[in-house]
């Protein structure tokens, strides 16, 4: 019996170091070397069945092509595909109870956090080239990076949700009647607690008259607090006023972030 086994380990051990040499010989992992392919993919292994240890920028980029760009799609098919952070959470559960994309939890959740980060949009990514210029034209207004926080608004009138094909959303924020805005806030370092818009916000037209919020909602949070969407409306502001401003006070890095909206906002004509 005792033969047996030490047979049975000189031949594990030998199936072993066959393995070794293949992959030497075989496997292409650059760019990266072979032995730091070797120690990414042992940390990664670690991490799918433990959680353990906490993953680095380059071995969360490791299990992202592992898992989505070797085995799936193109990196092109991926990340020219840009999204919301909502959109991104959406398409990684979609792979795996749609479309069956082998992922434990802590997986995708790190590989959502990793495509919330690099690829983000805060526009709608499905609309034409003249209506993504109309858009932010128009109705999108952005102030990127301060403090590493990064706020988007949109302007959402009924003209909005034509050009998006939102119609049930127009009805269910009730847009003929208030002025609605969706207000995107991303950050990449720091968590950051949840605002209280409705009480930093403040809406201005051209004479001069300010405006309190009606309410603000929040629609959607990501789990590690980094991604935030929400609703803000204020009473109906008459179309023909020239312009509004929006002023949002006390966000983390500057005491104002203001955006202006000439208006009325005109018809789209294009496809």
């Amino acid at each position: 019996m005792r033969q047996f086994f030490v047979a049975l380990f000189i031949f594990a051990f030998i199936l072993f170091l066959a393995a070794v040499a293949v992959f030497f010989l075989l496997v292409d992992t650059k760019p990266m070397g072979r032995l730091e392919y070797l120690n990414s993919m042992a940390r990664v292994t670690a991490f799918r069945f433990t959680g353990m240890p906490k993953l680095d920028e380059a071995e969360t980029k490791f299990l992202y092509n592992g898992s989505c760009t070797r085995k799936c799609h193109s990196k092109d098919v991926v990340e020219r595909a840009r999204h919301t952070s909502r959109e991104w959470e959406e398409v990684v559960k979609r792979m795996r109870f749609v479309h069956g994309a082998w992922l434990t939890d802590n997986e995708a959740t790190q590989i959502t956090h990793y495509l919330q980060k690099n690829y983000l949009s805060t526009i709608p990514t499905i609309l034409s080239n003249d209506a993504n210029r109309f858009l932010k034209q128009y109705l999108w207004r952005s102030d990127f990076g301060e403090s590493d926080l990064y706020v988007d608004v949109i302007y959402a009138p009924r003209e909005y949700y034509n050009l998006t094909g939102g119609v049930s959303d127009a009805e269910k924020y009730n847009v003929d009647e208030y002025t609605v805005f969706l207000i995107y806030l991303n950050t990449h370092q720091e968590r950051f607690p949840p605002p209280a818009m409705d009480k930093m916000a403040v809406l201005k037209d051209k004479d001069g008259r300010m405006y309190e919020p009606i309410d603000w909602k929040v629609s959607y949070e990501s789990g590690d607090l980094h991604h935030r969407e929400g609703i803000l409306r204020f009473k109906k502001i008459k179309s023909d006023t020239g312009f509004m401003e929006l002023v949002l006070r006390d966000l983390p890095g500057q005491k104002e972030r203001l955006f202006r909206w000439d208006l009325p906002v005109p018809e789209f004509k294009g496809k």
